[in-house]
């Protein structure tokens, strides 16, 4: 597997927020939920820190082996659908419990607000690819027959309970079906899903024939083009962009 990705600062007032790692046969690229300016956290961190720290411990547990998933015990979020066990839901969730306790003694985890993050993962595991998606980033499977699929996840996001993960949107794919796999925060998928400049296929070749920087500068071109969010009405005229594409290279 080949990972390229490109991760952008949308405003200057703030620090990036999205996350993105990549290490031997596995990737996760994180968006911190950017809460306005002076928002009490309850955390003195922050949610830069926040999608950092998850990112870098869910990568290693990812890393750590392929038997039985370490983590706590988990319940879904109320409401959420409880499936069978799937891959990666147990590793995200011990992520979640490990930042939990590495913030719990000096900040307040109980307020509504406390930093929380959008979560994708793929692992490449022997000849299967395993991928997660947790609230609303989005990965597109672009098959060898050159369909393109897009997921993108639910309400429920990464904060400090552990049972988010099992809301997560999961799957396990032959990499003989993939050529590749992208991973997009909601600030790389706006030329489709925002401006309406092309559809999930059109992005999926465009990244790939002109690479993830290409996507971020078309984006930024049409926010500058729409300041004041009148032609694209949006909470952020310019927001963080993180994109890696995962390449298979028999394909």
């Amino acid at each position: 597997m080949r990972v390229s990705w490109v991760t952008d600062q949308g405003s200057p007032e703030r620090l990036n927020e999205d996350f993105v790692a990549a290490a031997p046969g596995a990737v996760v690229v994180l968006d911190g939920c950017g809460l306005p300016l002076g928002t009490d956290l309850g955390c003195v961190h922050g949610t830069a820190w926040y999608a950092r720290s998850l990112g870098t411990r869910l990568l290693a547990r990812m890393l750590d082996g392929l038997g039985p998933q370490a983590g706590p015990p988990v319940a879904p979020p109320e409401g959420a659908h409880r499936p069978a066990r799937r891959p990666l839901v147990a590793r995200l969730a011990g992520a979640i419990a490990d930042v939990a306790a590495a913030h719990r003694a000096s900040c307040d985890l109980t307020v509504p607000t406390t930093p929380a993050a959008t979560v994708l993962a793929v692992r490449l595991r022997g000849d299967l690819v395993d991928y997660l998606v947790l609230a609303d980033s989005t990965i597109l499977l672009e098959r060898v027959t050159g369909e393109v699929e897009e997921i993108t996840g639910g309400p429920y996001y990464a904060a400090a309970d552990p049972g988010a993960a099992e809301a997560a949107i999961t799957g396990t794919v032959p990499v003989g079906e993939l050529r590749r796999v992208l991973m997009l925060t909601d600030g790389a998928t706006r030329l489709a899903d925002t401006f309406g400049a092309t559809g999930w296929d059109g992005l999926a070749r465009f990244a790939a024939e002109q690479g993830p920087g290409a996507v971020v500068a078309r984006t930024r071109e049409a926010e500058r083009s729409d300041p004041q969010g009148r032609r694209w009405p949006r909470r952020k005229i310019h927001d963080d962009a993180t994109l890696a594409i995962c390449a298979f290279p028999h394909s």
